[in-house]
């Protein structure tokens, strides 16, 4: 037997997308006085066999090591880029020698209502789950493996441990077993414009109208709701007006005046030293004090970061104010708070005096640096792969394109040499640095939600910082690697539409390595920026467009074929048709030891600054990867 090998998190766990057809069937509609049920859906998403999945190759995973939670996200095409992709979720996961689900399509957006008009019309759709890979071993040509409750003939990579993180509803797939059925409202969608299904008016004319209104729309409820993160998600989703989003947001606004009201009767009884949770040896516990801090400051889902005992104390703790974060700081070492937070220089000065202090701020900070960092685009991991570095020296490899095919064995059983490309591809990770402080006023108003506020915005500044980096690299190595004069063969000067897109995919599956042998890898998206991301979506979703000053319209045979991948870091009409970055990536990611997001460190601020220092740290690097995984277009 082939030895077990277990994979760590970080880069090197490629994840399992298996998929495969399925069907989707329409439900008849609600009787009159009944109010109209949700779509629900049925996914037969694993028949416990053997089947190919990308990096992978053959695989067959063992659903006895999997683990899956009943409440599992269902997405559109593995996309976790937006909330227009989440569908719904599971309201039941079933184990056994198949996988199979049932769940409720939950979102009411674009995607999901032209999904379930499809679903009406007898499209047939298909399901594919997403796992994560835990421990694995080959299994030889010659072995057979007893699994799932079949006899299976290597050879194979068999999964003996993984976990389910989603399901995905597809237009293509490969395991012609699996199957997902999804039972929708027999009736036209309630919405303003004309169903896309409707031929008399899908036009690219609508369809970009259409979207323009859209973006239009999300801008504005964004703006509305800049204060209100969670209000500003909900409204995009739903479809809210900006008058509905800021009404809302007042809303919001009165409730928060109230429990700050309520909060401050509360200070105002409270005894003057904070009621702390208290361990076995009689000392005050640093991580209860945290965890009442980061629920103060506003940290949504506790439960997912700290323990239930830890959340009860934190509860005990009554920390409301910068005041109390800091006495029972003190109070943890056994040290009282003499200063008040009037007196700024000897507040700071008595709260630094303990270690525990800094690790708190560090420590809660680095809960909400996340909100900020996730609040700009991630389209940069759709054409990157990312590893992992231990140092910031300059990482030297050779292009995964080789001039060479394996050879056949010598009469004498000598294996012939190959030779490596000596084309060669550096990266080096370095350090990018933020500091704000929280400052002599911030301290004075004695609020915590300075904590929240500060590391989003650092946050927000890191993630915007790595996408300049990162989308600047590509564009320059545009020149180099996708001349103008096609010596590489993967350059066109082509509008994006189906004749552009027909001679690109044309130019990808004639790209060729050194000795004249296709690369052999398939490709996957269009990447553009927001000047093509519209008609970029449009050859996705169309069956059918308008063919050039003709009102005729003409078959779409790119439907469903590759994915619309946009950012708005690149400018002008150029475009790029792009492999998936598993089997050939177009750009690599550095971070250093696998850490993808920034930190947040606190630290007494100088002499001449009354206040406290918060500094966001982010190593990384991003270099220009393989120039056979794309064909660019200028844009004609």
């Amino acid at each position: 037997m082939s030895e077990v090998k277990t994979i760590e998190a970080g880069p090197e766990r490629k994840p399992i997308q298996m998929t495969g057809v399925c069907s989707i069937e329409a439900a008849a509609a609600p009787k009159d006085g009944e109010a109209a049920a949700l779509p629900t859906v049925k996914l037969d998403a694993y028949n416990g066999g053997k089947i190919a999945v990308g990096w992978w190759g053959d695989i067959v995973v063992d659903l006895k090591g999997m683990k899956a939670s009943d409440v599992t996200p269902i997405l559109y095409g593995h996309s976790t880029g937006n909330i227009e992709s989440i569908i719904g979720q599971t309201s039941k996961v079933e184990i056994g020698d198949t996988l199979k689900a049932d769940g409720t399509v939950m979102n009411t957006g674009r995607t999901a209502k032209q999904m379930l008009d499809l679903a009406r019309n007898g499209y047939r759709f298909q399901v594919s789950m997403g796992a994560d890979p835990i421990r694995y071993r080959e299994v030889a040509e010659d072995e057979t493996v007893e699994v799932n409750g079949q006899s299976i003939q290597g050879p194979f990579s068999l999964i003996l441990e993984s976990v389910l993180n989603e399901i995905s509803i597809l237009p293509l797939g490969a395991d012609k077993s699996t199957s997902a059925a999804i039972a929708a409202e027999h009736k036209p969608i309630n919405q303003k414009e004309t169903p896309m299904s409707d031929p008399k008016v899908d036009t690219a004319e609508a369809i970009r109208a259409n979207a323009v209104a859209e973006q239009n729309r999300i801008l504005e409820v964004r703006k509305s709701a800049e204060s209100h993160p969670e209000i500003a998600a909900k409204a995009v989703a739903d479809g809210w007006t900006k008058a509905q989003t800021e009404a809302a947001v007042a809303q919001a606004v009165i409730a928060e005046q109230k429990k700050e009201i309520e909060a401050l009767k509360v200070q105002a009884e409270r005894p003057a030293a904070p009621s702390i949770k208290v361990g076995k040896e009689g000392k005050l516990d640093a991580e209860a004090i945290e965890c009442a801090t980061a629920i103060r400051a506003g940290l949504k889902a506790p439960e997912k970061v700290y323990s239930e005992e830890t959340i009860d104390a934190a509860k005990g703790a009554r920390i409301h104010s910068m005041t109390d974060l800091v006495r029972a700081s003190l109070a943890a070492e056994g040290k009282s708070l003499d200063a008040t937070r009037h007196d700024t220089r000897e507040f700071i000065r008595a709260a630094f005096s303990t270690r525990s202090i800094a690790n708190v701020l560090s420590n809660v900070a680095n809960k909400f640096i996340l909100e900020g960092y996730g609040a700009v685009e991630q389209a940069w991991r759709s054409v990157a792969s990312v590893r992992s570095v231990v140092d910031f020296k300059a990482n030297t490899g050779v292009r995964l394109v080789m001039s060479n095919l394996l050879q056949a064995l010598s009469p004498n059983g000598e294996i012939k040499h190959g030779a490596l490309s000596d084309e060669t591809r550096t990266i080096q990770a370095d350090t990018k640095a933020l500091m704000l402080a929280i400052t002599r006023k911030d301290i004075i108003n004695d609020d915590l939600g300075v904590l929240s506020d500060v590391p989003r915005k650092l946050g927000f500044a890191a993630a915007r910082t790595f996408n300049t980096d990162f989308w600047a690299a590509l564009v320059a190595a545009n020149a180099a690697n996708f001349p103008s004069n096609n010596s590489n063969g993967n350059y066109i000067n082509a509008a994006l539409g189906l004749a552009g897109l027909r001679s690109a995919v044309q130019a990808f599956m004639s790209l060729k390595d050194s000795d004249g042998n296709p690369i052999g890898v398939d490709a996957s998206m269009v990447l553009t920026g927001p000047a093509q991301s519209v008609l970029a979506r449009e050859l996705f979703i169309s069956t059918n467009l308008i063919g050039g000053t003709s009102k005729d319209t003409a078959a779409n045979p790119f439907a469903g074929r590759y994915t619309p991948v946009s950012t708005s870091y690149l400018t002008g009409n150029a475009w790029y048709l792009v492999a998936n970055p598993m089997g050939l990536p177009l750009m690599e990611v550095a971070f250093l030891n696998g850490r993808q997001e920034p930190v947040v460190e606190s630290a007494d601020a100088d002499f001449n600054t009354l206040g406290v220092q918060m500094r966001c740290v982010y190593d990384y690097g991003v270099a220009f990867a393989e120039k056979k995984a794309a064909v660019y277009s200028a844009g004609g």
